[in-house]
């Protein structure tokens, strides 16, 4: 056997060698994404427990807020709305945005109901809000934001370093946004309070 035939087969063994192992890697580093996204899922069904008990407790306080007259329509429309857009089949930095954005006006929904005694003194607002319902519900919130943005963080440091980068850009995992809840609340311009026109068929 000729000395470049001996070479082409050792280039040849070495090409496929390194082919095996970059494949090997590949796979591995694309398991661990579809590990770590599945993480991600499971953190935030967490979250979305909460947040559909949230949901729910948009169309009784809408009703209390008709009952009494609230005339700051605005912030109540801004939480319905937001409740109607909230999708279980939309991707995961979707459901992110329309939690924060949930959160955010359910908070100023809050703030809202404050200015109003009688509000607080009905029976199915205290239902609602009152014996540490929501104060339970707003602490175990706050636990499953912090355990899901660890894990948010440690995702994404996969997504961003290299060379996992290139297996994330090339099948499609993106950083995924982190939970925010309630740092949005009083920030930017003033809203303007119209005459109540939410409940007008």
């Amino acid at each position: 056997m000729e000395v470049s035939t001996m070479i082409w087969i050792g280039a040849g063994i070495v090409v496929v060698g390194g082919v095996i192992v970059l494949v090997k890697n590949w796979i591995t580093v694309y398991n661990k994404f579809i590990y770590w996204r599945n993480k991600l899922d499971e953190r935030f069904a967490n979250i979305d427990v909460i947040m559909q008990r949230r949901l729910d407790m948009l169309g009784a306080l809408a009703q209390v807020a008709k009952k009494y007259s609230i005339h700051e329509y605005k912030t109540i429309k801004d939480t319905i709305e937001a409740r109607s857009r909230w999708s279980k089949d939309a991707p995961l930095n979707s459901k992110v945005q329309a939690v924060n954005e949930v959160e955010n006006n359910f908070i100023k929904l809050q703030a809202v109901f404050e200015r109003y005694p009688k509000v607080r003194a009905d029976k199915l607002y205290q239902q609602i809000m009152g014996s540490g319902n929501i104060t339970h519900m707003e602490r175990k919130l706050q636990n499953f934001r912090l355990a899901y943005n660890s894990v948010v963080r440690d995702y994404n440091q996969r997504v961003e370093t290299f060379p996992r980068n290139i297996v994330a850009k090339f099948h499609g995992f993106k950083v995924a946004e982190y939970l925010k809840l309630g740092n949005q609340v009083n920030q930017g311009p003033q809203e303007v309070y119209n005459s109540k026109e939410l409940f007008n068929d």
